[in-house]
Parts: C-alpha cells; sequence; structure tokens
C-alpha cells in the first residue's frame, strides 16, 4: 500500500534532490544501525519524507556524514545524520513492514504467502525492538488494520471510513512529537487518507480480477478498471481536498530547513502522482531507490 509519495524530481534544485537522496541514506543507516539489515530491503520514499519532516523540524537536524554502506561499498555518499527524526521515522517504517507482511500473509495465497512468511521470519527480531521503542504506535497501528480488516470483511462501499482507518495510523506516528504534534497529525493523517485512496485507485484492475475488496469500484459500482470521466473528476476532487488540508496544516510548521523539497513533494510531487493513478500511467519504479519500495 505504499510507494506513493515521491517529489517531482525536475521542479528540485539539484543541492534539494541531493539532500532528499541523504535523508533516504541516512534513514537506511539509522534502521540498519537499530533494526538489522533485512528491515533495509523495505526501505521506501514515503518514510524518508516522514524523515524529512521530523528532522526538518529539530534544530539540528540538517547535519550530514559520508560513509559507505553493502550497497555503495566503494564510494561514500552523503548522509543525514541520525536525530531523533530519524530515528522515529526508522521505527515507523519497521513497524508498518511488519503489519503490512502480516496483511499479506491474511490475504494472500500461494507463493506470495509463503513469501511473506519467509520475510516475516527474517524481519521479526527488528520488529520486535522497533515495538519496544514505539509500543503505542504499534497498538495504533494494529487497532487500525483490524478495523480496517472489518470493513473490507463488510465490503463497505464509503471511500471515507476505511481512508480513515489507515489515516489514523500516520496520525499515531507524530501523536507525541512536542508542541508541532497537533499539526502533525492534521498533516499526515490526510497524507495517510491520499495514500489509501490513491491506492484504491491504481489497485482497481488487479481488484476487479481477484475479487478483492476495493472501495472505489464499490463506490462507483465498477465494472471496468478504467475510469469513466465523472468518475476521474470526483476522485480528484476528494484526493486534492485531501493534499490541500495536508498542505494548509504544513504551513503552520516552522520548518528550520528543507522547506522547498515539502513544498515540492505536497505541491508537486503528489499532484503529478494523482493525475498518473486516475489515467492509469502510474508506476511504482518511480517510487523507489536501490532497496525498494514498499
Amino acid at each position: 500500500m505504499f510507494g506513493f509519495v515521491r517529489p517531482l524530481r525536475g521542479e528540485l534544485k539539484v543541492r534539494e534532490w541531493e539532500r532528499f537522496q541523504s535523508v533516504y541514506c541516512g534513514l537506511c543507516h539509522a534502521i540498519r544501525t537499530h533494526y538489522g539489515f533485512f528491515q533495509t530491503t523495505m526501505l521506501s520514499y514515503d518514510c524518508t519524507y516522514l524523515a524529512l519532516v521530523l528532522c526538518a523540524l529539530e534544530e539540528d537536524g540538517g547535519a550530514s556524514c559520508r560513509r559507505r554502506c553493502l550497497i555503495h561499498p566503494f564510494r561514500r555518499k552523503t548522509c543525514a545524520q541520525e536525530s531523533a527524526g530519524m530515528r522515529r521515522a526508522a521505527a515507523v517504517s519497521v513497524i508498518l513492514t511488519w503489519h503490512k507482511l502480516e496483511d499479506t500473509i491474511a490475504d494472500e495465497r500461494g507463493l506470495k504467502r509463503l513469501g511473506a512468511r519467509v520475510l516475516r521470519l527474517l524481519l521479526r527480531r527488528g520488529y520486535r525492538k522497533a515495538a519496544r521503542d514505539l509500543p503505542a504506535f504499534d497498538d495504533s497501528t494494529r487497532d487500525c488494520l483490524r478495523q480496517l480488516s472489518a470493513l473490507e470483511r463488510q465490503r463497505t462501499a464509503s471511500l471515507d471510513q476505511p481512508a480513515d482507518a489507515f489515516a489514523r495510523i500516520l496520525r499515531a506516528a507524530v501523536s507525541d512529537w512536542g508542541a508541532d504534534s497537533r499539526v502533525l497529525q492534521e498533516m499526515f493523517y490526510h497524507t495517510g487518507r491520499w495514500i489509501y485512496l490513491a491506492d484504491a485507485c491504481d489497485d482497481i484492475r488487479d481488484d476487479l480480477t481477484s475479487g478483492s475488496y476495493n472501495p472505489v469500484a464499490l463506490r462507483w459500482e465498477l465494472q471496468q478498471p478504467e475510469l469513466s470521466e465523472p468518475v476521474r473528476e470526483a476522485m480528484n476532487r476528494t484526493l486534492m481536498q485531501s493534499l490541500a488540508a495536508s498542505y494548509h496544516a504544513y504551513v503552520l510548521l516552522r520548518p528550520y530547513r528543507d522547506a522547498g523539497i515539502i513544498e515540492n513533494i505536497l505541491c508537486q510531487g503528489l499532484p503529478e502522482v494523482t493525475r498518473q493513478v486516475l489515467t492509469g500511467t502510474f508506476s511504482h519504479n518511480g517510487g523507489k531507490n536501490r532497496h525498494g519500495s514498499l
């Protein structure tokens, strides 16, 4: 359900793209240091965005260093140094990965289910440590996914109910983040709502084929994967409303740095993904680096 949050690279300055990449690499190192190498295989731009926002609110969150890793053993790369925001994003990434695997095991069959079981075994130790670091977030994620599963079993045709259940997961990730917590909760709640509905639009073809739950298909009683113009316009409105609400929350923050990158993601990157999803031209490859995307 992840892989949608990304900047529009062509509109970033070179130094901004390099900074975004350094946060990505810094998050990878933070995950490897605290939770193990295997956890980094599921690193995504989505959690890089969380790390970017949290580090932007830390006075000392802009430091960087040069490091090697197994992926780049012969060349040092610029990495954002670890901070409280980076560590939070690392734990969130690990916990979300674990629960996504649990969801895959419950919903899939055959090789997908077997692969998820094997991967879960490899990631178990890191997940347990992350759950100890963020127990409230782990509990909230489990509760929200339980509610989401109930809605799926009922085949609820509402867009808002399942989107709300998922959005509350991202809200919980920043629920105790100091003085900015209330604003961040609003910002990431609406980002989460957008992610869920964008994913539902992107999955229509596969879900119609497999008979899996899809609130967009049920809401509009779709029989074919192609969205008609009225459906496309309606979904574009609700998706853009979520992005607008997320941006309106963001402008209440006072970041120390990286405002240009964050605004690029909210005002250009995510609207472009919205357009691609609704026109059927979206590719998940654009949202992952060497390590892949959830």
